[in-house]
């Protein structure tokens, strides 16, 4: 059985089953609910009598304590101080792979900037430029390192500028790609 309902201009839904017109204008407007719903409501959103805020303020301190203790410890622990490569004694025997001192590192990063950019010379001076530049700041914050050992703050420093050594050699690897196959490098 379907039902039409026409909707006129007055904005009003008209129900054309007699019936079902009847049985609609037959139902209350309005319904109250069975029972009173507002003591439950109430009791629900009410505040409870047992709530008691100290232990909760009480976790919160401990953890900013805790928290100001973890950060004091190590703010203020010792570091090792920075140490230089040394040359091995006659005494000991030379390993197999000694560490290079660091003016020989210096210079076998920039004999391979030299080689990679050797068909560029422009890019070559800048290169080489900024290998002394840092290669300068390596050993000032190497020195600063060796006063104070304790400083937090030298430690980053040096390791940003070994970071700069490695992207100098890089942009040379770049520049040596580049003119050897022609292909631009990212």
């Amino acid at each position: 059985m379907t039902h039409e309902i026409e909707t006129h201009e007055t904005g009003r839904d008209e129900i054309q089953d007699p019936t079902l017109r009847k049985a609609v204008q037959s139902l209350p407007r309005e319904m109250a609910p069975e029972r009173d719903l507002w003591p439950d409501i109430a009791a629900r959103i009410a505040p409870r009598g047992n709530f008691r805020p100290w232990p909760i303020a009480a976790g919160i301190a401990c953890l900013f304590a805790l928290g100001a203790i973890v950060t004091t410890l190590s703010l203020h622990r010792p570091q090792a101080p920075a140490t230089l490569a040394i040359r091995p004694t006659a005494m000991q025997p030379e390993p197999a792979a000694a560490t290079p001192l660091p003016n020989e590192r210096a210079g076998m990063l920039a004999a391979a900037i030299r080689r990679s950019t050797h068909d560029d010379p422009h890019t070559q001076a800048v290169l080489l430029t900024n290998l002394d530049v840092v290669e300068t700041s390596i050993a000032r914050i190497q020195q600063a390192l060796n006063e104070d050992p304790g400083n937090p703050g030298l430690q980053p420093l040096l390791y940003q500028q070994y970071r700069n050594e490695a992207t100098l050699v890089a942009a040379a690897q770049r520049v040596q790609l580049q003119t050897s196959t022609g292909v631009l490098a990212p």
